[in-house]
């Protein structure tokens, strides 16, 4: 999938997401120059069962063939919320854990928190999630977070009822829309599952959304990340 955003130095991103330790059957696109996982990497709960699924998924991320690596951690990335993984280890790779970096010209902003759902990693309330998205700053190009904002391809079915129900941040969405307004919005953590599909994307006032999440609910690999052609300053 291909979208072009603006007009000068044209570079292929690739965005990836909740690859929950089958990045190896991902179809690795030729000729990107920035590729951004949005964090979901591995799968147990547990830090110490975690660190060795994230090991062999950074070991990967780190050879692939793209100069530029970027990674938001997830709501299960655990050995990096305990920090038995440190961004020190892999040094191919920017990791973006509520903090920002420039590329090409470009601002790009990563943040791990979702809404809290039961005892996983870089989870709040969603009375505090406020608070964090306040603190993300303003003239953000390309902002990654792990979980969607409300309404933008967040749908999943309630727990009791069975009914599709949209569940990212609605705090998210308010300042996503009407004081980041950023040029891509990318995240993952709500997965395809039956009858629903939330890979994919959506523009929307001016700002591209995505959902990259690789997995499906069930954690098979079903889809093979996003590319963008985006126009840099530099």
């Amino acid at each position: 999938m291909l979208a072009k955003l603006r007009s000068e130095a044209i570079m292929k991103v690739w965005f990836i997401s909740d690859t929950h330790c089958e990045h190896l059957q991902l179809r690795i696109p030729n000729n990107i120059d920035l590729v951004i996982h949005c964090g979901d990497e591995s799968n147990s709960g547990d830090a110490y069962q975690n660190e060795p699924e994230a090991k062999l998924f950074f070991e990967w991320y780190s050879a692939l063939d793209i100069p530029t690596k970027i990674f938001s951690p997830g709501n299960h990335s655990t050995a990096i919320e305990q920090g038995l993984i440190r961004s020190s280890d892999y040094p191919n790779v920017k990791f973006l854990i509520h903090d920002q970096t420039e590329w090409k010209g470009l601002k790009i902003f990563g943040s791990p928190y979702t809404p809290e759902f039961y005892n996983w990693s870089y989870m709040k309330p969603r009375s505090e999630l406020e608070v964090v998205w306040q603190s993300i700053p303003d003239d953000i190009d390309i902002l990654i977070t792990h979980g969607p904002p409300k309404g933008i391809r967040d749908v999943t079915k309630d727990f009791d009822t069975g009914e599709p129900v949209h569940v990212g941040s609605k705090s998210l969405r308010t300042h996503v829309e009407t004081r980041i307004k950023p040029m891509v919005h990318t995240f993952g953590h709500i997965h395809d599952e039956k009858a629903i599909q939330n890979f994919g994307t959506t523009s929307q006032n001016g700002i591209q959304f995505i959902n990259c999440s690789s997995c499906d609910l069930s954690g098979r690999l079903k889809n093979h990340g996003i590319i963008l052609d985006i126009d840099c300053p530099q």
